[in-house]
């Protein structure tokens, strides 16, 4: 099982190393939509565009290939789930680069606890929260999800920071089940970011993990993650498994 603790010294050189635009972890292969994107074809205007190029100074020819990698770089989440404690699961954020044509690359810039569902270590052996077809108590179904918003400072039955996902219906013995909804990435804050009084906005430690179905963090974690939005680009898609 790994644990915040020891995970955290390994994700502060991580950060630093891709803040600087060194290469970091290489992560296994990225998710089938995901790499789809990096793997699109270039457009007719930007081909006629990189041709024209081809009489230019080897200087812009580079800058030219450095902005066009650039643009096809990206990120995206992935939720882990952990059936030994499903209230220390894993989120982590991923960048993807384009390096050449035919090549990507994919780094894990940071990777936080995270919970999803009822669950935790002492009922695992019974696998509560472990239905994703159970409302209010199942962790959220396994797939690829659009990240439909962000909001800094959202106003609810939750608050603060929050990555608002799509709806997803689980699967039951092969067939559609139960349609998921109110999905978000969130913690336990007041909607200006601080710590509150009352349960909802306040996080009290380790069974705050605990959620209805959404993806939690503590207050911490979800603002580091979205200090990432400062410079990388934004994740549009969450993979859960």
């Amino acid at each position: 099982m790994i644990t915040t603790r020891s995970a955290k010294p390994a994700h502060r050189s991580l950060k630093a190393l891709a803040t600087a635009g060194a290469a970091a972890v290489v992560v296994g292969l990225v998710p089938a939509a995901a790499g789809a994107q990096a793997s699109a074809p270039v457009s007719a205007s930007a081909t006629a565009s990189t041709a024209s190029t081809v009489a230019a100074p080897q200087s812009a020819e580079v800058t030219t290939a450095k902005a066009s990698a650039a643009a096809r770089s990206y990120t995206y989440l992935q939720f882990k789930k952990n059936k030994k404690d499903p209230s220390n699961s894993r989120l982590s954020l991923i960048h993807v680069r384009q390096i050449s044509p035919d090549k990507t690359r994919s780094y894990v810039l940071d990777s936080w606890r995270a919970g999803s569902g009822l669950g935790d270590a002492k009922n695992a052996k019974r696998k509560v929260g472990q239905n994703p077809c159970q409302s209010n108590v199942g962790w959220l179904p396994s797939g690829d999800y659009k990240i439909e918003y962000f909001k800094n400072n959202f106003a609810g039955t939750i608050n603060g920071i929050v990555w608002k996902l799509q709806d997803k219906r689980c699967k039951a013995n092969g067939k559609k089940g139960t349609k998921r909804d109110a999905l978000f990435i969130h913690s336990e804050m007041k909607s200006n970011g601080k710590q509150g009084r009352t349960e909802p906005t306040r996080w009290d430690g380790n069974g705050d993990y605990k959620s209805a179905g959404c993806i939690k963090l503590k207050p911490s974690d979800i603002r580091e993650l979205k200090g990432y939005r400062s410079n990388f680009p934004k994740p549009t898609r969450l993979y859960v498994s």
